[in-house]
């Protein structure tokens, strides 16, 4: 083959192919979001950093982002969520101006809400949570390191949903524990079969069997314990309207330091009336 007819085969080439599609920026925003609460809660540390760096991988020129993660809540009937773009004019070049996604107004520039519906509906999660703390068990106030409060709460995007993270510290006898929960509005895209909805909580996994609570309808729980991120058993449900609910404990807040609990404050069964209940939908 001469210069002329290798010119000639590589124009070919790109005439014939159609142009790769631009860089999914929301995809990897989500992730970066998924991965600030599940640290602000279990670490108390370090997540400014950690997601600005992840959230400047997912921009043009920045690098590259890999992997994914394995979850994300929201009670309904939910707002419909703004559309992220997805596709550019023919010939336009992705920058990071028209890969930038649109976020609701109530979210101030990003996917968290601080302000508006869903931020308060995530205030309302939280209050719920605390009035269920059992009997000789107390709930700090205040802030633990790099002032994030002990009583956590947040209203997320996630994609197409809403999703809200609450959690609370649980001490008792010296000892601290938590319980968390976390709900995934109508249109998301987590599993239908129970158990695999289970085992994709944070992507630990685990031993999961299914449990029959209404005709038809089955929780997944995995009874650990896990030994991972501060959870040791939780129970997962997606309700008819196709809203999820996670609700998790664990003997400590972040799987490592401090007194853990001596023994878990719910038994199985009345996490499995949390998640399959009215509460917390």
């Amino acid at each position: 083959m001469d210069e002329n007819e290798l010119r000639t085969a590589m124009r070919a080439t790109i005439t014939q192919h159609s142009e790769p599609p631009p860089m999914e920026s929301r995809t990897a925003l989500v992730t970066a979001r998924r991965a600030a609460r599940r640290r602000n809660i279990l670490a108390c540390a370090g997540t400014a950093v950690v997601v600005l760096g992840v959230t400047l991988a997912a921009l043009p020129g920045q690098g590259h982002l890999g992997g994914g993660t394995a979850w994300a809540p929201a009670a309904g009937p939910s707002a419909p969520v703004e559309a992220f773009p997805t596709a550019f004019p023919s010939g336009q070049v992705p920058s990071d101006e028209n890969t930038k996604p649109s976020w609701p107004a109530e979210a101030s520039g990003d996917a968290t809400a601080d302000s508006g519906e869903h931020y308060q509906h995530g205030v309302a999660l939280l209050e719920k949570l605390i009035e269920v703390a059992p009997a000789g068990y107390t709930v700090p106030n205040g802030t633990g390191p790099e002032d994030i409060p002990w009583r956590y709460h947040q209203a997320t995007v996630e994609g197409d949903h809403w999703a809200y993270l609450v959690s609370v510290p649980l001490v008792k006898d010296g000892g601290t524990g938590q319980i968390l929960v976390e709900v995934h509005g109508p249109g998301n895209d987590l599993p239908a079969d129970p158990c695999e909805l289970a085992q994709s909580f944070w992507g630990i996994g685990g031993s999961c069997e299914k449990r029959e609570v209404r005709p038809g309808e089955e929780a997944g729980i995995v009874a650990g314990p896990s030994g991972r991120d501060g959870v040791d058993q939780w129970v997962a449900f997606q309700h008819p309207d196709d809203t999820v609910v996670f609700v998790a404990q664990g003997l400590s807040t972040n799987g490592e330091g401090g007194k853990p609990l001596e023994s878990l404050p719910f038994t199985i069964d009345r996490l499995v009336e949390f998640a399959t209940g009215d509460r917390f939908k």
